[in-house]
């Protein structure tokens, strides 16, 4: 007597796999235009921390020194850079006991300056911050993401005048 053994192969067949892949391929449409708008959304929020943080310290260096205030220079990054410098210094002789020396801005904050339209930029207007975002003209202090600008705190160099001294 022979004996016949029935084997059963299953696999997907042409249809199948054309099909599952259209679908990741819909769903993959979908989805990654919505990541993108996630990702720019959590970059200008954290652009809009930066502007409120050097804001604050302003407010916190006008209150405890002399109130900041300097005519921007539109063209290039180096005033605004000089006033990161000034909030970031420490006053070496405090005049009286409710005078903050400072710093009032992280020392370890380095950036670089960026007249680039690509970029997020801190630009100082004279007496505030503001943000400039990718497609807006203008210089300012580059936002970076990834933290390359922090690092050495910041030593200002003997007699170092800060903006609006008085």
């Amino acid at each position: 007597m022979v004996s016949t053994r029935s084997t059963s192969l299953s696999a997907f067949s042409l249809v199948e796999v054309l099909t599952t892949i259209a679908v990741i391929g819909i769903i993959a449409a979908i989805a990654i235009p919505s990541v993108g708008k996630v990702v720019e959304g959590s970059r200008r929020g954290v652009a809009g921390n930066v502007i409120e943080t050097l804001n604050k310290a302003t407010r916190e260096f006008s209150h405890s020194q002399w109130d900041l205030r300097s005519t921007p220079v539109a063209t290039s990054g180096g005033d605004e850079l000089l006033i990161l410098r000034t909030l970031q210094w420490r006053d070496p002789n405090p005049s009286g006991e409710l005078n903050v020396p400072g710093p009032f801005m992280k020392t370890d904050w380095n950036p670089t300056t960026s007249t680039s339209d690509q970029d997020y930029r801190a630009e100082w207007t004279g007496g505030s911050w503001r943000l400039l975002e990718p497609g807006t003209g203008g210089a300012g202090l580059k936002i970076i993401f990834d933290g390359s600008d922090l690092g050495t705190p910041y030593v200002h160099a003997p007699g170092f005048t800060p903006v609006g001294s008085r």
